[in-house]
């Protein structure tokens, strides 16, 4: 049976969340795949996935299935359950052709931004104390590689951590390349998260306004912190087009309250468990 897979988004993290889920649909029903996902990210998964064929034209198909993200759920099982799979919890794999590294002292990448106010790390100062921390007790620098130094709407717009090294609007085979070369990252809920771990590298997500089940579960040092409001994304109805949302209306106090001292124990455990750093 020919089988046409259409993702419903077009942004980076439910893409790799959703390409190893079709990898396994497909190896389960032994069916004619086509995905169609954002043109962008195809790069990305064509020589992993030799098995499916990315956004074909004038493919005829006897099926269709439409997938996509579902909130009050893991990522990756709402597109499990939209192929009709047993869920388990994957990790979806990235064409890799090393380059030469870009910056030579020790790095780790960081990713700040997101996809609405309250999936940021709302905490004034937090970005720039961990980072002017982190260079000082290990030597490592900062790498920022968002697409946008600046991003969100008028009076809330919010710029990378200006204790990092500006790399913003990178083209995907460049964020992968510095990726590659980093000792690992560190980022909020966002595509450039799910890009690191695809690629292997220990990631510390900072996020409280999904639940701890959201997102990847493994290779994972997760910042939240339930004493407060948290995991309204994964509750209540999301207006997409509100990028102020806060339903409970405590002003994003999920991310203000995790303060760089909070956690700094938590990142200095994380960098001793690495043992690539001295």
């Amino acid at each position: 049976m020919k089988v046409r897979i259409d993702l419903l988004t077009k942004s980076l993290g439910d893409t790799i969340g959703a390409v190893c889920q079709v990898d396994k649909y497909q190896k389960n029903t032994n069916n004619e795949v086509a995905f169609y996902i954002n043109k962008n990210f195809t790069i990305l998964f064509e020589k992993s996935y030799p098995n499916i064929v990315f956004n074909p034209q004038n493919f005829i198909f006897d099926n269709r299935i439409d997938i996509g993200f579902k909130f009050d759920r893991p990522l990756q099982k709402g597109f499990s359950d939209d192929l009709g799979l047993d869920y388990e919890e994957l990790n979806t794999k990235i064409d890799t052709t090393p380059k030469p590294r870009n910056i030579k002292q020790k790095y780790f990448t960081i990713s700040t931004h997101s996809t609405h106010q309250g999936r940021y790390w709302n905490n004034k100062d937090g970005w720039n104390l961990l980072l002017k921390y982190l260079k000082k007790k290990y030597n490592l620098s900062a790498v920022c590689i968002d697409k946008h130094e600046y991003f969100g709407i008028a009076n809330y717009m919010n710029p990378i951590p200006k204790e990092s090294i500006n790399r913003c609007g990178l083209n995907i085979d460049d964020c992968v390349n510095y990726i590659y070369h980093s000792e690992f990252h560190i980022g909020t809920s966002n595509g450039l998260s799910w890009l690191a771990h695809a690629l292997n590298k220990k990631v510390i997500l900072i996020s409280n306004v999904t639940k701890n089940w959201c997102e990847f579960t493994n290779n994972i040092l997760r910042i939240d912190n339930e004493k407060v409001c948290h995991g309204c994304l994964n509750e209540d109805k999301f207006d997409a087009s509100n990028w102020l949302w806060c339903p409970k209306n405590k002003n994003f106090e999920c991310t203000k309250e995790i303060s760089f001292e909070s956690i700094k124990d938590k990142v200095d455990q994380f960098i001793k468990d690495l043992n690539t750093i001295s």
